[in-house]
C-alpha cells in the first residue's frame, strides 16, 4: 500500500500469503505449508519527505489550579502543553512530542499557596447550657427549664447550627399526686375488693377511683 503519511514517518503495508508455485494458476495455501520458508514482513516504515516546520507550535502554560487546601499551607499547580492557536484564536493541543524541537520555557509548574490560617477549635462557636432549674411541681407533671446560648470564648455569638441546639424545656415529676384527704376520715374507705390495684396503675387522681378506693389511694407505702 501507499505510505500512511505524506510527510514524516509513516507505515506501508502489503499482503503476505502462502501460494503454490508448481502450477500456472495461483492457489492460496494454508500458512502451515510454507513453514519451511521465512515469512516476509507485512509492513514497514516509510518516509516520503520531511514535514514543513509548523511555526505556530508553541509551549503553552495553563492557569494555576485551585489551592489544594482551603486554609493553611497547600499547593497549586499548572500544566505545560504543546499546542498551536488556530486562526480563530482557539488553542489546539497536541502530544508533547510534537514540540520536542522547541525549547521549553523555564518556569515553575508548582508553588506553595495559603488561603489564610485555619480557625482554631477555641475560635468556633458552640451551644452552652445552664443547669436545669427545679421542677415547677412535686407531682402530677411539671416542667424544668434552662438557658441555652451560642457562645464563642464565653461571649454571645452567631454561627451555631439551629438543629444542634439543646432542649430548653423538659417534663419532670410526671407521677400522679395522691388524693388529699383528712386523716382518720371515717368516710375514707374502699368500696371494692380490687381497690388495691388502683394506686398500682396510677389512677388515684381519677374522680371515680379516687373516691371509691379512698383508703388504698391514701395508704402510706
Amino acid at each position: 500500500s501507499q505510505c500512511s503519511k505524506t510527510c514524516g514517518r509513516g507505515i506501508k503495508k502489503r499482503d503476505v500469503y502462502c501460494k503454490s508455485t508448481g502450477s500456472p494458476e495461483v492457489t492460496v495455501l494454508p500458512e502451515s505449508m510454507c513453514s519451511t520458508h521465512p515469512k516476509p514482513e507485512s509492513q514497514q516504515t516509510c518516509v516520503l519527505g520531511r514535514c514543513p516546520k509548523n511555526d505556530r507550535l508553541q509551549w503553552v502554560i495553563s492557569s494555576w489550579s485551585e489551592c489544594s487546601a482551603s486554609c493553611g499551607p497547600g499547593l497549586r499547580r499548572r500544566e505545560l502543553k504543546c499546542g498551536e492557536k488556530s486562526i480563530y484564536g482557539k488553542l489546539l493541543t497536541f502530544p508533547q512530542r510534537r514540540c520536542r524541537n522547541i525549547k521549553k520555557p523555564n518556569t515553575n509548574l508548582e508553588e506553595a499557596c495559603n488561603k489564610g490560617a485555619c480557625p482554631s477549635h477555641n475560635m468556633l462557636s458552640g451551644w452552652y447550657s445552664s443547669p436545669w432549674q427545679p421542677c415547677t411541681v412535686t407531682c402530677g407533671g411539671g416542667v424544668q427549664t434552662r438557658s441555652v446560648q451560642c457562645l464563642r470564648q464565653g461571649r454571645p455569638a452567631a454561627g451555631c447550627l439551629p438543629q444542634q441546639k439543646p432542649a430548653v424545656l423538659r417534663a419532670c415529676n410526671t407521677s400522679f399526686c395522691p388524693v388529699p384527704v383528712k386523716k382518720d376520715d371515717p368516710s375514707c374507705v374502699d368500696f371494692f375488693t380490687w381497690c388495691h390495684l388502683v394506686p398500682q396503675h396510677g389512677v388515684c387522681n381519677h374522680k371515680f377511683y379516687g373516691r371509691q378506693c379512698c383508703k388504698s389511694c391514701t395508704k402510706k407505702n
